[in-house]
């Protein structure tokens, strides 16, 4: 997530009662994920000299994997 030295050393967290709570989902992260645990994943591209595209869903983590919870789309329109 990020370009050159502006790099952010993570691309989700959990969301519970506070808006940015543990885990930190992050390259070498410890914590487990556990059924009951509400995720935001917000991962950003960088696109040097154009700008910064980022999507932001959430999950719910699950018995057998995760459940999305955000209902938008990832359908892009382009105007010239």
């Amino acid at each position: 997530m990020g370009y050159g030295n502006q790099k952010a050393g993570f691309c989700g967290h959990g969301v519970g009662i506070e808006l940015d709570e543990l885990p930190v989902i992050m390259r070498g992260g410890k914590m487990g994920l556990q059924p009951g645990m509400v995720l935001a994943l917000e991962p950003k591209f960088t696109f040097p000299g154009l700008g910064v595209v980022g999507v932001e869903d959430n999950y719910a983590v699950t018995e057998t994997g995760f459940e999305k919870l955000t209902g938008a789309s990832y359908d892009v329109e382009v105007h010239a």
